[in-house]
C-alpha cells in the first residue's frame, strides 16, 4: 500500500501539554457548557454578541498558541495545512460528499412542512445561542470564521499530526488519528444533542480525509466556515417561524 505522505514529527514537552489541554481540559469544559445549554437561559442581544466575540477571540488566541508551538522546533506550516490543496479525484469526491450530506440533512430537516415543524421544535431550546436577527448574524460570522479556521488547525492540522506521532504514519495509524480527533471534535459539540454529535463525527471524518489526502486545510476551512454561517442564518429563519406560529395561536385564542 502506498505511503500516505504524512511526515512523522517528533513531539516536545510543550506539544504534550497542548494535547492535554485539547484532549482532557476541553472535554471537561464542554461538559460544563453542555449543562448550561440544557438550562433555560435567556441572553440579551448585547450579551449574546459579547459571547460571540469572546468565544471567537479565545479560539483565535489558542489557535495562535498551537501554531507557535508547532513552529518552535522548526516544523513547516505547510505540513500543518497552510498550502494549496492537491485536488485529486478522491479529494473532489469527498468534498462533493460533504456538500451532498449537508444538502440532504437540511432537506430532511426543513424540506417538508411536517419535518420543518419537528426540527424547529427540537431546535427551539438552542435559539438562545444562535443569531436571531441580521445584526447578531454579522457578529456570528466573526465566530464562524474563528471556528472554521481555528478548529481545523487545532483538530485536523495539529491534533492528527500529534496522534500520528503515537500511532505511526502508515494508513492504519492515520486512520486511528482521524477517528480519535473526529470523535473528540464531535464530543465537544455534545450540547447540540446526540443526533448532531453523530452527524458532526461523520463530517469530521470527511474533513480529516480531505485534509490528509489534499495535504491542505484550505478546503475544510472554507466548507466549515460556510456551514457555520448557514447554521446561524437558519437560527433567524427558525425564530421567525416560531414568532409567526405564536402570533397565529394568539389570534386563534382571541
Amino acid at each position: 500500500m502506498m505511503n500516505p505522505g504524512m511526515v512523522l514529527y517528533d513531539m516536545t514537552l510543550i506539544d504534550h501539554i497542548v494535547a492535554m489541554l485539547v484532549c482532557v481540559v476541553a472535554p471537561v469544559l464542554a461538559l460544563t457548557s453542555r449543562q448550561m445549554a440544557m438550562e433555560d437561559i435567556r441572553l440579551e442581544p448585547e450579551e449574546k454578541i459579547r459571547l460571540y466575540h469572546s468565544n471567537a477571540l479565545l479560539l483565535f488566541v489558542f489557535t495562535l498558541v498551537v501554531i507557535t508551538v508547532w513552529r518552535l522546533p522548526g516544523r513547516s506550516v505547510i505540513a500543518l495545512g497552510f498550502d494549496w490543496p492537491v485536488l485529486s479525484p478522491v479529494v473532489l469526491l469527498l468534498t462533493l460528499a460533504v456538500v451532498l450530506f449537508y444538502a440532504l440533512d437540511y432537506f430532511f430537516q426543513y424540506g417538508i412542512p411536517k419535518w420543518r415543524a419537528k426540527t424547529m421544535q427540537q431546535r427551539h431550546a438552542s435559539l438562545t445561542f444562535v443569531p436571531t436577527n441580521t445584526k447578531e448574524l454579522l457578529h456570528f460570522v466573526f465566530l464562524a470564521l474563528a471556528a472554521g479556521i481555528g478548529e481545523e488547525i487545532i483538530f485536523r492540522g495539529y491534533l492528527i499530526h500529534y496522534i500520528v506521532y503515537w500511532t505511526g504514519n502508515a494508513w492504519t495509524g492515520i486512520l486511528v488519528a482521524c477517528f480519535f480527533s473526529s470523535a473528540l471534535f464531535a464530543f465537544l459539540h455534545g450540547y447540540q444533542g446526540y443526533k448532531s454529535v453523530i452527524k458532526i463525527f461523520f463530517l469530521a471524518m470527511l474533513f480529516a480525509a480531505i485534509f490528509v489526502l489534499s495535504q491542505s486545510l484550505v478546503l475544510v476551512m472554507i466548507i466549515h466556515t460556510l456551514i457555520d454561517v448557514l447554521s446561524g442564518w437558519l437560527g433567524i429563519y427558525i425564530l421567525k417561524n416560531f414568532q409567526q406560529q405564536d402570533e397565529a395561536e394568539n389570534e386563534t385564542e382571541v
